[in-house]
């Protein structure tokens, strides 16, 4: 068919195809947006073209999002609303504190909700209560930090260290993340591969558990910290 044969309805219509994409394009830019208008994308700490990137609100608060070889505390509250996964989009992300694992030796990771940017997200005088999960969690460690043992030494609430109830055991999840319950009513067996920095630990060794601290501690809380060292690298 002769291009120039194209009549002008053709034309028209290609015109408004072109026309609709690009308003989709800036609509769906527009939604992924923090409904927080105070928070904005701070370019100079994260390269344009890096899928995780971190957040700044005007007060300076950062929104930690998890990337590959990093560290950070998983939890979800009683109520399930008040949550960090790792990313930016839940609102313990604020501040929340990752460690870049480099080798063996001592870390910490937190989250706090004593942020605006929590505040903003959930309420001014919201605070987590209740505990449904937490976990010890290492994003892509398999590649990132291969062998890494996790020992968490301790697990503080609000600056109160916890007693430890049990050990905790350090297993492979997804075959990609290097993970360690803290709080995981789920997890009712150690999970094949499951070692410490004592070795290998057993399905039936009852000195480990997925459950190593009361969530009686947890009845309402504004910061969560896991001390824990990596061995093994």
């Amino acid at each position: 068919m002769d291009i120039r044969k194209i009549s002008a309805a053709a034309a028209a219509s290609l015109a408004f195809c072109m026309i609709c994409t690009s308003c989709g394009d800036k609509k769906a830019k527009k939604s992924s947006e923090y409904t927080n208008k105070n928070i904005v994308e701070d370019e100079t700490k994260v390269p344009a073209d890096t899928p995780d990137k971190s957040y700044v609100t005007d007060d300076g608060e950062t929104a930690a999002a998890v990337t590959s070889g990093q560290a950070y505390l998983e939890i979800r509250d009683a109520s399930g609303i008040h949550q960090y996964l790792g990313g930016t989009e839940e609102n313990l992300c604020y501040n929340a504190v990752v460690a870049d694992i480099k080798g063996n030796g001592s870390y910490t990771v937190s989250v706090t909700a004593d942020s605006a940017g929590f505040r903003a997200k959930a309420g001014a005088d919201t605070k987590p209560e209740g505990l449904m999960y937490a976990a010890l969690k290492v994003k892509d460690g398999v590649k990132e930090c291969p062998n890494a043992v996790l020992t968490i030494d301790s697990v503080e609430v609000d600056g109160k260290v916890l007693p430890l109830e049990a050990k905790n055991y350090t297993f492979i999840e997804m075959e990609t993340d290097i993970k360690s319950n803290i709080y995981n009513e789920w997890a009712s067996m150690i999970p094949a591969g499951a070692v410490s920095a004592e070795g290998a630990v057993a399905e039936d060794n009852t000195d480990y558990s997925a459950v190593i601290v009361s969530k009686d501690a947890f009845t309402s809380w504004t910061e969560v910290k896991v001390n824990f060292t990596v061995s093994g690298m």
